[in-house]
């Protein structure tokens, strides 16, 4: 297994962002067939009203392992994709040593989806 799935990473021109540094762009859309379960577990907790936030679930992890790397990232979701920016080489693998197992783990990933879903 890829140690980044169920996210791709992509070097990205900071200008063409708005943001003079370069970046790395992290991305997942479990809209992918090939990541149903995903979806499934993101809609099996999400309110009524709307979809359970990707953004918050990820964050949530971090703050639990990394608190410093989300002062390296920028966050952004539409519907079940998430997409995110890290600063530095650095911050992508403290993202993949911290985040990436929590999803590539779906029953510790459902206890990450239950907290936000409680809040």
């Amino acid at each position: 297994m890829d140690k980044y799935f169920p996210f791709s990473i992509t070097f990205a021109n900071g200008a063409q962002h708005g943001s003079p540094e370069q970046m790395y762009q992290i991305v997942a859309d479990f809209e992918s067939p090939d990541l149903t379960a995903y979806k499934t577990l993101f809609e099996r907790y999400s309110p009524a009203e709307g979809l359970i936030s990707l953004v918050d679930i990820v964050t949530l992890i971090i703050e639990g392992s990394a608190p410093d790397l989300a002062d390296h990232m920028d966050f952004d979701e539409e519907g079940f994709q998430l997409d995110m920016y890290a600063d530095s080489e650095e911050a992508v693998q403290e993202f993949a040593s911290v985040v990436c197992p929590v999803f590539q783990d779906i029953e510790e990933l459902k206890r990450y989806v239950r907290k936000v879903a409680d809040e």
